[in-house]
């Protein structure tokens, strides 16, 4: 249980203040809209574990400034949600680390304001990929998976598509959220295996992954 890990202080001075406060930022972001690491991972176009090594305090890994407006696309958010004016902030980040019986290993992000107070920013640790936050989505794997499939015999997937895109085109579409998992999933299942149709996938000229019809 959390309350037996025991948490060691960590330094994090190496990466600099606002990189910091950005990651933690679209970590609250992203559990706020139920997206699992490999989610958020998907939508920006960009590996499985992207996220994943972004979120560990101990990896170098930082959200470049070009994602700035991706970010704010995917969570409809204004820029300050994303990257606070550091001049106007008053308290002071602190992780700590719980190694001890934790699998995987767990790290608490902390405010500590001037006046004593305390506010967790949250307890990050590295997810399964397949993991199913919280959602308020009620669009079925199946139902995701058709639509895709259907997608690709109009001529949707004739020019290139980032999965940002079609999820976004998908959720106007019906008016409604969908799991960026199960989009990935259909997606994947695009093999062209078993007569399923196929699709490719590349990185374009802004290093993100795009999928388009085979020819």
């Amino acid at each position: 249980m959390q309350a037996d890990r025991k948490y060691e202080i960590i330094n994090i001075t190496a990466m600099p203040r606002i990189e910091v406060e950005k990651i933690l930022n679209i970590f609250i972001l992203r559990k706020k809209r139920g997206y699992s690491q490999f989610e958020l991972s998907f939508l920006m176009g960009q590996r499985d574990f992207y996220v994943r090594d972004a979120e560990d305090p101990t990896h170098t890994l930082i959200y470049s400034v070009p994602f700035n407006n991706i970010f704010r696309e995917i969570f409809d958010c204004s820029i300050d949600q994303i990257v606070p004016d550091i001049t106007q902030i008053d308290y002071t980040i602190q992780i700590s680390v719980a190694r001890n019986e934790s699998v995987p290993v767990v790290y608490k992000a902390e405010k500590f304001f001037k006046d004593g107070r305390i506010e967790p920013f949250g307890n990050l640790s590295a997810e399964r990929k397949d993991l199913l936050l919280e959602s308020p989505s009620i669009i079925s794997e199946q139902s995701v998976k058709d639509w895709v499939f259907h997608q690709i015999s109009t001529g949707y997937f004739n020019e290139n598509k980032n999965a940002l895109q079609i999820l976004k085109d998908y959720e106007k579409e019906l008016d409604s959220t969908i799991r960026p998992l199960f989009l990935a999933n259909a997606l994947k299942a695009c093999n062209g295996t078993k007569g399923t149709p196929k699709l490719t996938s590349k990185k374009d000229e802004n290093g993100r992954f795009v999928y388009q019809k085979s020819s």
